[in-house]
């Protein structure tokens, strides 16, 4: 009864505001009270749904969400949540037992399902928790005496990825610290330094001079695949748009290059004859940098250089440029070979594509037999070229691809990077057409995972219980319309509903597949409409979920109220 005497106080105020708002600019400091009391009243009301969530991943996530909500309306329920979300991201005893046996520096066990899952949650909690320093070390801290040295090195990792997207330096340095203290041979914490850089190139420098400085005083080792794991570290650190050159990171300065150099002069020296022979590549790598940053190296170089070659071997040292020929020559070689043999490989079919050589890949493509791997790849040639065209601004080009595609995870790539390109192009007619096109599309799609390359265990591929690229794409697609046509997005959320309630996901290990922060979003001008599609999702995580955030863009909306409220007394 109170309840319901505090809603039409509530109501009767908010008679006069505008139906697309929830919360109005100018409160009281009862009304704000009124407003307070009424979500967290919301906010409980979720939590003892979520209790009734019997598995502890599914109830972990759902506590997350609501001690999100309920940050700003009351800290100290709201760690309580966390904390308590946090334990049950835990495995059994005796796997944590196992953990803790690990040595720092042994190679991570690769994941299953449940522990992709919790390493998901675990960031998403620690996510949360990080609006509080000190809370989110305990918090993390809890995790580390549990779990060991590689769970400590990925969860500072975490936190440091955080930092760095916040701009806050001192935490950066902090984190990162952290987790090579915990195990200098994982390779989580390149993304943060990375990350960093984008901000503060001076900064991210340092951290990678002490980090080479660090491995200097604990070598890694070939028998753990320590070296394998910082070498590919220390190359994504010194050349950091070498995967992904749309990042348009700053290349590190002259100190970190010159470090980087004398580094890799001096572990290769360290090496045993045959194990310097199939160092060579790296060898060779270092070659252009070292004229430039070191060239007082330049002898030590070349007596390595001469020890690494096979017998017989009398080839000039190539130069950067060479390099790249041989590459190249190579690649067209091997293609040509299977263009007149008239038979096709699964790797030359996947340089051709990865090198954009899309016409001739499927020619390639072409001399497959009929089934499932021909189908896979005439599809994966269709969506890079699409990209490829969207990018470079050719919408109807790529539009023309995108719409012979079949396969769901073929489409959750394609149809989000053209529309996000109409999106900056602020061209709305586009962005409807493809996105009814896209919805029509994935109605009818293939739900097949793609098969991995030969050699690659099928288990990485996630099954239909973890992973609905249906459910995913029009999650994708709703969120990138949503700033540019919001009753496009509601018409896509309906749709994003619809999938859920007939997705396969195993929701009870605490996958949802919906995107909460699209809820959240549209919530902040459409909150009726969007509660409403919440609360026709008929699984109780995924409504759990999915109402949080609705709660989450209230709470977020009144606290600034009250932030402009004091700010103006």
């Amino acid at each position: 009864m109170r309840r319901l005497i505090l809603l039409s106080v509530l109501l009767s105020f908010l008679s006069s505001a505008t139906p697309a708002q929830t919360i109005t600019p100018q409160l009281s400091d009862d009304e704000t009270a009124l407003q307070r009391n009424l979500l967290l009243t919301d906010l409980r009301a979720l939590e003892i749904e979520a209790l009734k969530l019997t598995r502890s991943l599914a109830r972990a996530l759902a506590q997350a969400e609501i001690a999100d909500a309920a940050w700003s309306l009351d800290r100290e329920w709201a760690k309580k949540l966390l904390r308590e979300a946090y334990e049950l991201t835990f495995p059994p005893e005796a796997e944590q037992i196992k953990l803790r046996e690990k040595p720092v520096g042994a190679p991570p066990t690769p994941p299953t399902s449940d522990d992709r899952t919790r390493g998901g949650l675990r960031r998403r909690i620690l996510s949360i928790a990080s609006r509080d320093k000190v809370f989110v070390d305990k918090l993390a801290q809890s995790g580390l005496e549990k779990l060991a040295s590689y769970e400590s090195h990925q969860r500072y990792s975490t936190l440091a990825y955080e930092a760095a997207k916040d701009g806050n330096r001192e935490a950066v340095a902090d984190y990162v610290h952290k987790a090579l203290a915990a195990d200098p041979t994982q390779a989580g914490t390149y993304d943060a330094i990375n990350e960093l850089a984008l901000k503060d190139r001076a900064t991210a420098d340092g951290l990678i001079l002490q980090y080479i400085e660090l491995l200097r005083q604990f070598p890694p080792t070939y028998e753990n695949q320590g070296t394998l794991r910082t070498s590919f570290m220390l190359h994504r650190l010194v050349y950091p748009n070498s995967l992904l050159p749309q990042q348009n990171i700053p290349l590190p300065g002259t100190a970190v290059m010159r470090a980087y150099v004398r580094y890799e002069v001096e572990r290769i020296s360290r090496l045993e004859q045959d194990r310097l022979q199939r160092n060579r590549l790296s060898l060779l790598g270092i070659w252009e940098p070292l004229k430039k940053y070191a060239p007082e190296l330049t002898a030590t170089f070349m007596e390595l250089e001469a020890q690494s070659r096979m017998p017989g071997d009398n080839s000039p040292l190539p130069t950067k440029k060479s390099i790249q020929e041989q590459y190249k020559e190579r690649y067209e070689k091997r293609l040509k070979e299977a263009l007149d043999s008239g038979e096709a490989d699964e790797m030359t079919v996947n340089f051709a594509i990865s090198r954009g050589d899309f016409d001739k890949a499927r020619k390639l493509i072409a001399k497959l037999p009929d089934g499932a791997q021909k189908t896979q790849f005439t599809d994966t040639v269709n969506t890079k070229e699409a990209v490829s065209l969207a990018a470079k601004g050719d919408i109807l080009g790529a539009e023309t691809l995108a719409a012979q595609l079949t396969r769901a995870v073929s489409m959750l790539e394609a149809y989000p990077a053209i529309i996000k390109r109409c999106a900056a192009d602020k061209n709305q007619t586009c962005v409807s057409l493809l996105t009814h096109q896209a919805v029509r599309q994935l109605k009818r799609a293939d739900l097949t995972p793609n098969t991995p390359p030969a050699g690659i265990p099928m288990s990485i591929v996630p099954s239909n219980r973890e992973f609905d690229p249906v459910l995913s794409s029009l999650s994708k697609l709703a969120s990138l319309i949503a700033p540019l046509d919001e009753m496009l997005a509601l018409e896509a959320l309906d749709e994003v509903v619809a999938a859920a309630n007939a997705s396969a996901l195993d929701t009870e290990q605490g996958r949802t597949g919906i995107d909460g922060e699209l809820f959240r979003q549209l919530a902040l001008r459409h909150d009726i409409r969007v509660r409403q599609a919440a609360e026709a999702l008929k699984d109780r995580l995924r409504r759990i979920v999915a109402l949080s955030a609705v709660y989450q863009a209230r709470a977020a909306e009144l606290a600034q109220t009250i932030k402009n409220g004091s700010s103006k007394k």
